[in-house]
């Protein structure tokens, strides 16, 4: 593996994220974070705007125009959409996208065939190496924990279409599993509850602003209202709601309690001597989802286990996956390359 790396070629980590595209280039650090959105012109079938500017034309875009979400759960959804936000988002991190070899950090649920559809992608959008690492790996390392030594340390990683979970001792990953629940499956609950108590039908932005402001994983200690204007179902007419975070917690208790549930499946098949390690030292919250009100709490409650948010938990994957590129004698047990999972028979 030392081998893929040259000083005459770019590194490059990608968090290829539903909500969110991130881009590590070795030497500079992160440096691009923007939407993982792409608009069109359905007339004539033109790119118009990506990233911050395709998600400024989300409420405000004219029938002419689309916005596509090209991820889904994690992974590609829309391949030539994808392919085109890639290249735009790696042109506009580096000055060239010739001789660039990248990382993209995926699911440990992905399947093969997704799997070769990113590495496509990156292909097409230019790179001329590409290998894949696992999401939750990529934010231990991220998060700093200790996974080259000879003790078991444990990661959540919860995204906006994603929530990856894994064990990992002696630079490998012991137990990892992924669920297709995220921070957008919490506003999808919102929105929906919304709708069928109060009659209204809100925007995303204003979904997530009430998600962050009264949100909470654990019963709030104040039931703090929240206004907010939204269309109303029965006449069209704009109108005033006010709804309680007491309810709030309520809405996306069922979402996070199946999350719960597959961190408990993770501890359940971790070998008893890294358990034991787990149980002392914690787990670790990474993700857009960590910074959810009260989530350490729940999941510590629950687990009865110590649960701490990392450093910059937005950032650990794509973090990780620079530190990573730099600890590159250390790769070989946590990156796939092309060549063996084209290798792959099914």
């Amino acid at each position: 593996m030392s081998s893929i790396f040259s000083p005459l070629t770019k590194n490059v980590g990608i968090d290829l994220g539903t909500c969110t595209t991130q881009v590590y280039v070795e030497g500079r650090g992160v440096v691009l974070s923007e939407p993982s959105l792409i608009a069109t012109d359905e007339r004539n079938k033109k790119v118009i705007a990506v990233g911050n500017a395709a998600a400024g034309l989300l409420a405000k875009s004219p029938e002419t125009v689309k916005v596509h979400k090209p991820l889904l759960n994690g992974v590609i959804a829309d391949y030539n959409v994808t392919r085109t936000m890639l290249g735009y988002l790696l042109s506009k991190s580096v000055r060239s996208v010739q001789r660039l070899r990248i990382i993209v950090g995926v699911p440990s649920a992905a399947s093969n065939v997704e799997k070769r559809a990113v590495l496509e992608a990156v292909f097409q959008a230019g790179a001329k190496e590409a290998y894949l690492m696992e999401t939750a790996a990529a934010a231990a390392i991220g998060s700093n924990l200790p996974i080259f030594e000879p003790l078991g340390n444990m990661v959540i990683d919860m995204g906006g279409g994603t929530t990856s979970i894994a064990t990992l001792s002696l630079g490998g990953i012991a137990v990892a599993k992924s669920v297709h629940l995220g921070g957008l499956d919490l506003d999808a609950a919102i929105k929906e509850y919304l709708r069928e108590k109060y009659d209204v039908v809100t925007g995303d932005s204003t979904v997530e602003e009430i998600k962050v402001r009264i949100g909470s994983a654990v019963l709030p200690l104040e039931d703090q209202p929240y206004y907010f204007t939204g269309r109303g179902l029965d006449d069209g007419l704009l109108k005033e709601v006010a709804v309680k975070s007491s309810e709030i917690y309520q809405v996306i208790a069922k979402p996070l309690y199946r999350i719960l549930e597959l961190v408990r499946n993770v501890l359940r098949e971790t070998p008893p001597e890294l358990s034991a390690d787990v149980m002392e030292h914690g787990i670790v919250l990474t993700g857009g989802g960590a910074l959810l009100h009260g989530l350490d709490k729940l999941f510590s409650q629950e687990l009865r286990v110590p649960v701490m948010i990392g450093a910059n938990p937005e950032l650990a994957v794509v973090t990780g996956i620079g530190k990573a590129l730099m600890s590159r004698e250390k790769l070989p047990a946590l990156v796939e390359g092309a060549q063996h999972i084209y290798r792959r028979r099914f």
